[in-house]
């Protein structure tokens, strides 16, 4: 790319030679020179776009990176649940199995006394016999045994299929969790590789670009910091609330207030507004003024408020059936955590604190807590 950088420099040289040391030309070397001109210019745009486009290449790769973790975090979290599950399931095969040879020792016992008494003549129906479940399935017995000898020897016969079944659990989840773990070092490899080819491309930033990825990755920091309160703040509210939740949520914004439904970034993929930002945006922006009154979407409760270099203050309420609001680059809020809300009570100001293109507010809806399913807001508002 230098190279191409300094030919385009060099002709640009030589044009204003060719101007600065002739002065008789005629239409058609002027015309030449124009053109020579035109593509010099296209060639430097070129550059400069290629240039630019590294940028563009590290932030995708970035958001590779990001989503890398994000699910072996959640492969990691999966192999902790099975493992528990593991550990409990070869404690109940042991107390099943314990219980089996407790109730096997007493058919055997009582099989020998009723031969001992002489109530039955079928020793060589036991002697014929393999094992004890032999004996057991044969038609005879059913014939020679009391109704008590038969429940005895058909609680048996459920307490060894109860073995079973757990012990296939138990090769069922031992299975999940190797396949799992193969998923886990398969991300981890892809991770390295997509992190590896990212320090490649930083590695060969100008100063002006690294600079700009450095304001990047700070961001990209405090973004962090902010999902690891968010999940700290749903954590903490789990089963706080309960309340109703009729599907529908309210507009966050009054109907009086200014440009209350003037959306400036849709929730999807977008064009980055501001350096930093993701074009993967996750909510709705509204573009009123700072200070205007923003209301809570539904009944809820309060799970967090804060302020992040990033987002700016924010609040998120958590609503019934594990459904949350975020209200982000607020000026100001009005609620604390840990109170519950009333649909259309007012909760905060809007603003233009963050990293923010211009006042606005940053509305947005989760499904979760714990893997969060990020969802477009206008599917759960009347707009």
């Amino acid at each position: 790319m230098k190279r191409k950088i300094i030919s385009v420099l060099l002709v640009f040289v030589l044009i204003l030679a060719m101007l600065t040391t002739s002065f008789a030309y005629t239409q058609s070397d002027i015309n030449n020179v124009e053109n020579q001109k035109a593509e010099t210019k296209k060639e430097y745009n070129k550059v400069k776009a290629e240039k630019d486009s590294v940028l563009n290449e590290i932030s995708d790769l970035e958001d590779s990176i990001s989503e890398y973790e994000s699910e072996i975090s959640t492969l990691n979290t999966k192999i902790e649940k099975l493992e528990t599950q593991i550990e409990d399931k070869g404690e109940e095969i042991e107390e099943l199995k314990q219980e089996f040879e407790d109730m096997q020792e007493l058919l055997t016992d009582r099989l020998v006394a009723i031969y001992e008494e002489g109530q039955v003549t079928f020793l060589d129906v036991l002697l014929s016999a393999e094992s004890v479940w032999d004996y057991i399935s044969m038609p005879t017995r059913i014939e020679e045994l009391t109704e008590a000898d038969n429940e005895q020897m058909e609680g048996v016969e459920k307490q060894r299929q109860e073995v079973e079944r757990a012990q296939k659990e138990l090769e069922e989840q031992n299975t999940e969790l190797t396949n799992t773990k193969k998923s886990v070092e398969a991300k981890q490899a892809q991770l390295k590789v997509v992190k590896a080819e990212k320090e490649t491309k930083a590695a060969n930033l100008t100063e002006e670009q690294k600079e700009l990825q450095s304001k990047i990755d700070d961001y990209n920091k405090e973004i962090k910091k902010m999902e690891d309160a968010i999940a700290a703040a749903a954590q903490n509210s789990s089963g706080h609330y309960q309340g109703s939740f009729s599907g529908i949520l309210s507009w966050p914004l009054s109907s009086s207030s200014p440009n209350y439904n003037y959306i400036t970034s849709y929730y999807g993929n977008r064009v980055v507004p501001v350096a930093g930002a993701t074009a993967n945006h996750n909510g709705i922006d509204i573009g009123v003024y700072s200070g205007t009154p923003v209301y809570s979407a539904a009944d809820g409760y309060v799970a967090g408020t804060g302020y992040n270099s990033a987002r700016g203050y924010w609040v998120m309420i958590k609503h019934a059936d594990n459904l949350y609001t975020f209200y982000q680059h607020l000026n100001s809020y009005v609620v604390s955590t840990g109170k519950n809300v009333k649909r259309g009570q007012l909760i905060a100001y809007s603003g233009n604190t963050g990293i923010s293109s211009g006042p606005h507010l940053h509305f947005e809806v989760r499904t979760g807590p714990g893997d969060w399913d990020l969802v477009d807001p206008l599917d759960y508002v009347h707009w």
